[in-house]
C-alpha cells in the first residue's frame, strides 16, 4: 500500500533543497486588482490537546480558530493580495510567512522547494483531515475508524485502483506535474515526522482514536487526487433511482400514464431552461443524436428493460452495501460516547463529500472601472475544520493564492498575477451503469461483449479494520476482510444479481485519466493571460465549470472534461445493456463542449446550472438543483447582473453577499401570488404582507427580528414567512396527482434552502407554461383556474399559520433557519449555529484595476440590523474591491446542494 515514496526518496528530495537565504528578499508580486477573501470560521484547523482543554473552558480554541467567522457573516472580506507578512518559518529551500489571519504564503527557492512548503504547511493546517482524506481514498478507513468503516473501504477498493494502477498513472505525467507531487510529499511528510517527535503539536483528534497519523506516500496524494474527482467533479451511475422513480409514478398512476409522467418530473429538453452561455453565443448538444420521431420508441425500449432488471442491482458491495463485520465490547460509557460520536461524525464526512457552488464574471464594458470582475463561492457547508483552505505560493515560475484541499497539491482556485478563475461542480452525466451478462467458469468470471465470452480482470483485495469495543475503535488493524474486485470494458462491477447471471458496471469517463486535472490546474497557478489560461482548461478531464477573468480584459467561461458520446439506441437515464451495441464511443471534443469567451451580453453566471442550450440533461439531481428549468438559483445572479450597466466594485460587493440572502423562488413565484389579488379578508392580508417583502430571505429586508448572531430564535417577517409556506402548499396543491415521496424527492434542496427545485419547475410549467418549452403529459390543475389553484394553496397557508401563530397576521414569523459550524468530528474544537446563508464556505471577490494603482480593500456599507466585526486583527478597507469567486471540492452524497 506504500510503495510509491519512501525515506530514501524524501532524504534525496531535502538534499535537493539549496538553504533557505534571507527572508528579507521576498517580496510580493504586484497585482493589478484589489481582492477580497473570507474563510469561515478560520485558517486554523488544528486543535491540539491543550487547545481542546483551554476551549472546552473558555471557548478559545487557538488562533484564527474563528477570527473569520463573524466578518464572513457580516458581509465583509479580508485582503487577499499577496503577501510576505512578518517573520516567516524557514524550511529547506524555502520561507513559510503568515499574514494576520495565519493564511499561509510560501516563497520557494525552486519548484520543489515551494510546494515543499506547501506541503508542510499543509499539514500544520489541515493534518488530520488530510488523514482522513487519504483513508477515505484509499480504501483504509476502516484501520482508522474500526468496522464501520469497512462497507465504505469495499466500496473504494473496487471503484478506483490498484498499486499498479496508481503507478502506471503518474509515470504518464509530465516531468513538472511528477516534480510538484513528489515535492508536495515530501514536506507533507517532513510535518509528520515533526508532530511524531513533538507530541503536544499533535491534533487532538489522534488522542481520541488511540492513533498516529502513518508516513505519507506518493500513493496517498495520487488517491486523494482521485477521490476528489470522483466525488466532486464526475456525475451519474444513479440510473437505478430513475428505475425506481418510474416503478412508484407506474404503481400510482397506471402504467401509461407513469411512463408519460416520468418525462414531466425528469425532464431532458426545456430549451427555456436559466443556462450559463447566452443563447446568443450558440447551441451546444451533447448526446441528442436520436431524431425526436425516435425518441419516444427509444425511451419506452430503454424502460422496459430497465424495469425487468433484478432489483439487487442497484446495491451491492461496489456501491457501499456491503456488510460490516463486528467485534467483541466492552467501554466505559462516557469514553465510548465521545469516540462514537466522533466515528459518526467521520462516516457522516465520508458519506457527504461533495462538490457545488456558485461564480459569475463581468467584463469591462459593464464596469464603472472598465476592467472585468469575478466573484467565485465554494458551497461545502460549514464545518470545523473547513475543508477547504487558504495558501499562496510563489517560486519556480509559480504565483498564485486561493484554495485547496489538505494532501493535494495545486492552488485549485484562486488567482495569480493577472489572472483570476473560479469552479463550481458540472453536474453533466459522465458516469454511465452497463448490465452484464455474466457467467462463472472454473471458478472465474467472464462477462458477454462483441459475441464473446470474455475473462473479467479480478483481483482479491484485503481490507484491514481495527477492532472495536461497543462502536470505539482500539488497537492496531489486526483484523481483515477479503474481497473480490472485478472489471469488464465498462469498469469496476459494483453489484451482482442473485443468481449470478447479471452484473452492473460503472463506466467513468475520467477512468485511468483523473491525474491528468493537476497538468490542468499547474497551468493556471503559473497562467498570464487567457491564451494561457485555456490551454490548462483544455488539459481537464473533469467535469467542473470553469471561469476566467484577467487584466488582458477577456471574460470566459467553460464546462470541460470528458464527455462521452453515448449510444443514439438507448436512453440514457437507464442502465444499459452492456454486450456492446449500446457503449460509448469516445468523448466529444473539447471545442463541441459549452464554452463561451466575451460574450455581447458583457457578464456570464453559474451556479452548477445547465450549461447551455441544446445539452441535454442524462442527470437531473434535485439535491443540486440541476433542474435544467427556468426557477433555479443562478437566475437571481443573472438578474441582478442585467439590471446593472454598470457595476462599481462596492456595488459589486453587495452583490455577492446579496445574491446569497435572496429567496431565489421569488422572482418567479412572488408575481403569481400578488397577481391573485385575494377573495377574502385574510387572503388579501397576507398577500399585502408578501406585495411588501422584498425578496430577501434573511436580515432586515426579511423582516428578521434580531442581528445577534448567536439568538437562535430569530424569525424572519410575515412576508416571507407567508411565501415560503404558501410555495409548499403550492406545490403539493398542484402536484397532488403524483405519489407524495415522489413529490417530496423532487423537491430536495439539499443545502439550498431557498432554491427553485424540480418540483417548483414542474409547478411553474403548469402555472406559466410559457416559461417552458416542454408539454405536460397531462393536466395536472384538472380544469382549474391559475388564480383558484393560487388561493386554494394561500387558504392551507393561512390555516397552518393560524393554528400556530393566531389570527394576527402580524403575528406570522417563523424561525429562521441556521447553519451549523459542526467540528468535523462531533468532539474535537468549536461546534456553533449560525443564520442560514446561501453563500460559499469560502469566498473571493476580485476587481481588476482600471490603471496600475494598489487599492486597497474595506469594509462594505454595513448592512441594516448586521452585527460589527469583532476581533483585534485589521481589516484592510475594501475600496474599490470587485469580484472573482471560487468553488471547488468535496463533501458528496445525498442530500446535496449544489
Amino acid at each position: 500500500m506504500r510503495t510509491l515514496h519512501s525515506a530514501g526518496a524524501l532524504l534525496l528530495g531535502l538534499s535537493l533543497l539549496a538553504a533557505s537565504p534571507a527572508y528579507a528578499a521576498d517580496a510580493p508580486p504586484r497585482q493589478p486588482m484589489t481582492i477580497g477573501t473570507a474563510l469561515p470560521p478560520g485558517e486554523n484547523g488544528r486543535v491540539t490537546a491543550v487547545d481542546q482543554a483551554r476551549g472546552m473552558a473558555n471557548g478559545d480554541y487557538g488562533p484564527h480558530t474563528e477570527d473569520q467567522r463573524v466578518l464572513y457573516w457580516d458581509g465583509r472580506y479580508k485582503d487577499g493580495r499577496f503577501q510576505a507578512t512578518g517573520t516567516p518559518e524557514s524550511l529547506p529551500g524555502a520561507r513559510v510567512y503568515r499574514d494576520g489571519f495565519g493564511t499561509p504564503a510560501i516563497y520557494g527557492d525552486s519548484s520543489y522547494a515551494t510546494w515543499y512548503g506547501a506541503g508542510y504547511s499543509a499539514g500544520e493546517d489541515r493534518l488530520f483531515l488530510a488523514d482522513g482524506v487519504r483513508h477515505v481514498a484509499e480504501g483504509t478507513y476502516a484501520e482508522l475508524v474500526g468496522p464501520s468503516g469497512v462497507p465504505a473501504d469495499i466500496q473504494t477498493r473496487t471503484l478506483t485502483y490498484s498499486d499498479a494502477d496508481y503507478a502506471a498513472m503518474f509515470a504518464a505525467l509530465p516531468a513538472e506535474s511528477q516534480n510538484v507531487l513528489k515535492a508536495y510529499v515530501a514536506g507533507l511528510n517532513a510535518y509528520i515526522q515533526h508532530v511524531k517527535t513533538t507530541p503536544t503539536e499533535l491534533p487532538a483528534e489522534y488522542a481520541l482514536l488511540t492513533t498516529v497519523p502513518n508516513d505519507w506516500t506518493l500513493k496517498d496524494t495520487l488517491a486523494s487526487g482521485v477521490l476528489l474527482t470522483r466525488f466532486v467533479a464526475a456525475s451519474g451511475g444513479e440510473e437505478f433511482r430513475e428505475v425506481e422513480l418510474l416503478r412508484a409514478l407506474q404503481k400510482s398512476l397506471g402504467a401509461e400514464p407513469g411512463l408519460k409522467a416520468f418525462n414531466d418530473v425528469r425532464w431532458q429538453r426545456d430549451q427555456k431552461a436559466t443556462v450559463t452561455v447566452p443563447p446568443a453565443e450558440g447551441r451546444f448538444a451533447n448526446n441528442d443524436p436520436v431524431p425526436a420521431s425516435q425518441r419516444d420508441a427509444v425511451y419506452r425500449k430503454s424502460a422496459a428493460y430497465a424495469l425487468a432488471l433484478p432489483p439487487e442491482l442497484a446495491t451491492g458491495p461496489g456501491t457501499g452495501a456491503a456488510a460490516a463485520p463486528t467485534t467483541p465490547a466492552g467501554l466505559p460509557a462516557p469514553v465510548r460516547s465521545s469516540v462514537q460520536n466522533m466515528i459518526g461524525s467521520l462516516n457522516a464526512f465520508r458519506a457527504n463529500l461533495h462538490g457545488g457552488s456558485y461564480m459569475f464574471t463581468v467584463s469591462g464594458k459593464r464596469t464603472s472601472t472598465g476592467a472585468p470582475m469575478l466573484v467565485n463561492g465554494p458551497q461545502l457547508g460549514y464545518t470545523f475544520p473547513t475543508e477547504l483552505y487558504e495558501q499562496e505560493v510563489h517560486g519556480g515560475g509559480y504565483d498564485a493564492r486561493g484554495v485547496t484541499v489538505p494532501g493535494v497539491p495545486t492552488v485549485a482556485i484562486g488567482y495569480g498575477t493577472n489572472v483570476a478563475w473560479g469552479m463550481t461542480t458540472g453536474y453533466s452525466k459522465t458516469i454511465d451503469s452497463f448490465i452484464e451478462t455474466t457467467r462463472r467458469t472454473g471458478g472465474k468470471l467472464e462477462y458477454f461483449h462483441n459475441g464473446a465470452w470474455v475473462p473479467a480482470d479480478c483481483r482479491t483485495e484485503t481490507v484491514k479494520y481495527r477492532a472495536a469495543q461497543q462502536g470505539v475503535p482500539f488497537g492496531p488493524a489486526v483484523f481483515s476482510q477479503d474481497a473480490e474486485v472485478c472489471r469488464t470494458v465498462h469498469g469496476p462491477i459494483v453489484a451482482f444479481s442473485k443468481d449470478g447471471t447479471k452484473a452492473r458496471s460503472v463506466d467513468y469517463a475520467m477512468y485511468h485519466r483523473e491525474l491528468e486535472n493537476i497538468n490542468g490546474i499547474l497551468q493556471w497557478d503559473r497562467a498570464k493571460n487567457l491564451a494561457q489560461f485555456e490551454a490548462g482548461v483544455r488539459q481537464m478531464t473533469w467535469n467542473e465549470n470553469v471561469m476566467y477573468a484577467g487584466t488582458d480584459g477577456h471574460i470566459g467561461y467553460w464546462h470541460p472534461g470528458l464527455y462521452p458520446r453515448r449510444s443514439p439506441k438507448w436512453d440514457t437515464r437507464f442502465p444499459a445493456p452492456g454486450t456492446g451495441e449500446y457503449d460509448n464511443n469516445g468523448p466529444l471534443p473539447f471545442d463541441a463542449l459549452p464554452h463561451s469567451v466575451d460574450p455581447k451580453v458583457g457578464y456570464l453566471a453559474n451556479w452548477n446550472n445547465k450549461p447551455a442550450q441544446g445539452w441535454v440533461d442524462d442527470y437531473l439531481d434535485p439535491a443540486s438543483s440541476r433542474s435544467a428549468g427556468k426557477a433555479v438559483r443562478v437566475q437571481t445572479i443573472e438578474l441582478a447582473l442585467a439590471a446593472a450597466p454598470k457595476l462599481t466594485p462596492t456595488a459589486l460587493r453587495a452583490m455577492e453577499f446579496r445574491i446569497g440572502t435572496t429567496d431565489h423562488r421569488a422572482a418567479d413565484f412572488k408575481p403569481l401570488l400578488v397577481g391573485a389579488g385575494g377573495s377574502t379578508a385574510i387572503q388579501k392580508k397576507a398577500i399585502a404582507l408578501v406585495r411588501a417583502w422584498n425578496g430577501r430571505s434573511y436580515g432586515s429586508g426579511a423582516g428578521t427580528s434580531s442581528t445577534s448572531y448567536d439568538d437562535v430564535n430569530v424569525t424572519d417577517g410575515p412576508g416571507p414567512t407567508v411565501f415560503r409556506r404558501w410555495m409548499d402548499d403550492l406545490r403539493d396543491v398542484v402536484l397532488a396527482d403524483l405519489p407524495h415521496d415522489v413529490v417530496v424527492a423532487a423537491d430536495n434542496r439539499g443545502g439550498h434552502v431557498y432554491d427553485g427545485t424540480p418540483a417548483d419547475n414542474l409547478v411553474l410549467r403548469n402555472l406559466v407554461p410559457a416559461k417552458s418549452s416542454l408539454t405536460l403529459s397531462r393536466s395536472y390543475l384538472h380544469g382549474r383556474s391559475v388564480r383558484a389553484v393560487v388561493l386554494a394553496a394561500l387558504d392551507r397557508t393561512i390555516a397552518s399559520l393560524t393554528k400556530d401563530y393566531g389570527a394576527d397576521p402580524a403575528a406570522w414569523r417563523d424561525k429562521h433557519p441556521r447553519s451549523t459550524i459542526d467540528s468535523l468530528t462531533g468532539v474535537i474544537g468549536p461546534s456553533r449555529t449560525m443564520p442560514y446563508e446561501d453563500r460559499g464556505s469560502w469566498v473571493q471577490v476580485i476587481a481588476f484595476d482600471a490603471a496600475p494603482s494598489r487599492r486597497v480593500l474595506g469594509p462594505p456599507t454595513a448592512a441594516p440590523g448586521r452585527l460589527p466585526a469583532t476581533g483585534s486583527t485589521p481589516l484592510i478597507p475594501l475600496a474599490g474591491l470587485g469580484l472573482l469567486a471560487l468553488v471547488t471540492v468535496v463533501r458528496r452524497r445525498r442530500p446535496r446542494r449544489g
